[in-house]
């Protein structure tokens, strides 16, 4: 294999056809890209989004690396899930999905004490007085949630190797496209490092699991170093950062990689 295309969800990539795509080489995606297309492998970091993902049967035919991705027994389930504190005011805010005759679950989340001291922290330093509508109060909470994702035997789902599973999506859906494809070029579509209008910039913002259209401009400070990383582990490979309409033609932190190219979108050869 000698190209290998991994997908952000950066706006920039909203007109690129990915059944196209797929017929020019591997894909890696992130997140909620599995919602339009079935990509070669895709990498989950957030445990909302790992439970939605399961949840909808995609992992049961389509390979998926997983953050914090540990099975554990049925018997256990009361050690991690303490239904009795969240009862009330934190009911809304734990999800899980059917059982079945499954004997199995992956728990993502915040343990219950510490999920109680954190909702009260938001009421408190959002003066709220009334009772809370259960949508705002996941918004507030972020990942301080709890998703218990009861899972088969057997799957399509690995972990996150751990000396990287700390990072963002992106980067590490590179990097697993490194170690697992032995690419000689790797094109970084929808990885916009930044925003046109100071407000969020994804794909799949105001959609569930994701933050609402106004949230401001996600951070990219660790996105360029991850992605740094990767230049740095495999200098031979070229590395083809596909620029969309608006965006920032290069990153100055990456000037001293001799790998490290880019294209305009309107460029790439499909």
């Amino acid at each position: 294999m000698t190209k290998v295309f991994v997908l952000g969800n950066g706006e920039s990539r909203k007109s690129l056809d990915l059944n196209t795509l797929k017929t020019k080489g591997k894909v890696y995606g992130c997140n909620a890209i599995y919602r339009d297309s079935v990509v070669d492998s895709l990498v989950v970091v957030d445990g909302g989004m790992i439970h939605e993902v399961y949840s909808s049967g995609y992992c049961s035919d389509n390979k998926v690396y997983a953050r914090g991705w540990t099975k554990l027994p049925e018997m256990m389930y009361s050690d991690f899930v303490n239904l009795d504190a969240l009862m009330g005011w934190g009911e809304g805010l734990k999800s899980e999905n059917e059982k079945g005759n499954r004997t199995q679950f992956v728990f993502n989340g915040t343990d219950p004490n510490q999920l109680k001291a954190h909702y009260d922290m938001i009421v408190h330093k959002n003066n709220i007085t009334d009772e809370i509508d259960q949508l705002e109060l996941r918004q507030l909470m972020g990942n301080h949630q709890q998703w218990v994702t009861w899972v088969d035997d057997e799957d399509c789902v690995e972990p996150i190797p751990v000396e990287i599973e700390g990072w963002s999506a992106g980067p590490i859906a590179v990097r697993m496209a490194l170690d697992k494809e032995d690419p000689i070029e790797v094109y970084l579509i929808g990885f916009d490092m930044g925003s046109v209008d100071g407000k969020v910039n994804n794909v799949y913002k105001g959609t569930s699991n994701y933050v609402t259209q106004d949230a401001p401009e996600t951070y990219s400070g660790n996105w360029i170093k991850q992605h740094m990383k990767n230049f740095e582990d495999f200098p031979n490979v070229q590395f083809i950062k596909v620029n969309g309409e608006g965006m920032t033609p290069q990153i100055d932190e990456w000037n001293d990689f001799a790998n490290v190219k880019y294209i305009d979108l309107k460029s790439l050869d499909l």
